[in-house]
């Protein structure tokens, strides 16, 4: 996809946007995961009830859910991936800016709705410009090589924002995750070369495009998995949080570390998912990664400490890296060029319900019944969806 003239410029700008993208993107995760893995704690060192710990996870759905339902209207009309990535960063840089600027439960919850705005825009755009830049045939392995750049920024986020938030405190782990991605747009303007509009690329939004985008066979199993999926992210960044530091009583420093490299099975899930999806196909990714989270989910009440939580943790995000990536790769392949972009945002619209509902239901949860019901209840769901994913017909692919 260079500059069919072919100077030097032409071609190097190409190859140093691609870099820049992927490293957006890991500044991004990183900042995000480590905003999201600590806000709990942070709201709760604020005298917050575990309920309200959990509420800017559920606004940050809010903002995810608004942002990709107005992708929807923006990529049907001719809006650029890399345009929606620029303000995607600008938008998540500034929320997490005043998190640590306005330490107030409520100005924390309100930014999330930003963060989640942001993100949305800078997780569809990067993977439109990533899957429509590769080769037909390699495209579930462009997909995993940025699934490590998605996954090692997290690595280190939560890393550094566990020893930042233990010895300097949460605000200073917020405007550090702020400075980190805040210098991204002014280069990613700069550096990002003028995308081609396809053929037939402006679509109007309408419920018959909604409608259509649906009806193509797939698209309701992705989009449902999306849901659940991500229902699931704040067990993961909620409920484990309070379980390592208060049922296991492991230092926020430790929980950090543990979080961080237990995101190694995320990114392993997703990279080698990513290679499995050429080989096999997008559902046998999919049912097999729901099948490794069951397993994940069960066994988290039985860990007594450090290493068993470090492996658990570890199984649950290689589950949800396959059966994540499986969704995006697959959404992506069934739809023409000029529809993708509708496509992803309407697929991350229903995924953002999920995100909205998880941290309301799990923290309820946790006040009503206590870890224990609330792990073995988070196992159940995933068994029904890779049992669905297993009974699923072949999927047509669409190369357009």
């Amino acid at each position: 996809m260079g500059d069919s003239h072919g100077s030097p410029k032409a071609d190097g700008n190409p190859r140093w946007a691609r870099r820049l993208n992927y490293l957006a993107g890991a500044c991004v995760a990183s900042s995000m995961s480590a905003a999201t893995t600590f806000v709990p704690l942070y709201m709760k060192s604020l005298g917050s009830s575990y309920f309200v710990s959990g509420l800017p996870l559920g606004v940050r759905a809010t903002g995810r859910f608004t942002f990709d339902a107005a992708a929807l209207v923006t990529a049907g009309r001719g809006m650029s991936p890399q345009t929606m990535l620029v303000l995607g960063v600008a938008f998540a840089g500034a929320a997490l800016l005043a998190c640590g600027l306005f330490p107030s439960p409520y100005p924390v919850t309100a930014a999330f709705f930003f963060i989640g705005a942001g993100v949305a825009w800078v997780q569809i755009s990067l993977r439109q410009i990533v899957f429509e830049g590769a080769e037909s045939g390699r495209r579930g392995r462009a997909m995993g090589v940025l699934s490590l750049f998605l996954g090692s920024g997290p690595m280190v986020g939560i890393f550094l924002g566990g020893w930042v938030s233990e010895y300097f405190g949460y605000r200073s782990m917020f405007v550090v995750s702020a400075l980190v991605v805040l210098w991204l747009p002014l280069v990613l303007m700069r550096l990002s070369p003028r995308r081609t509009e396809p053929e037939g690329g402006r679509n109007s939004l309408s419920l018959r495009v909604v409608r259509e985008i649906l009806s193509t066979p797939g698209a309701g199993l992705f989009c449902a998995s999306s849901f659940f999926s991500l229902f699931y992210q704040p067990a993961r960044s909620l409920a484990l949080a309070f379980y390592a530091t208060e049922a296991l009583g492991l230092s926020v420093s430790s929980y950090g570390v543990v979080r961080g490299i237990s995101q190694l099975g995320n990114v392993n899930g997703r990279f080698f998912g990513g290679l499995w999806t050429d080989r096999s196909g997008v559902i046998a990714c999919m049912a097999c990664g729901y099948f490794v989270s069951v397993a994940g989910y069960a066994l988290v009440p039985w860990t007594g400490g450090f290493w068993s939580l470090l492996i658990v943790h570890t199984v649950i995000g290689a589950g949800a890296g396959m059966v994540n990536l499986a969704g995006q790769v697959g959404i992506l392949s069934i739809f023409p060029s000029a529809r993708r972009g509708q496509a992803l945002a309407l697929q991350r619209a229903v995924g953002d319900i999920g995100l909205f509902l998880g941290p309301i239901v799990v923290s309820a949860g946790l006040d009503a019944f206590g870890f224990f019901p609330v792990f073995m209840g988070l196992a159940g769901p995933p068994l029904a969806f890779g049992l669905w994913a297993v009974l699923q017909r072949p999927l047509p692919a669409n190369d357009g």
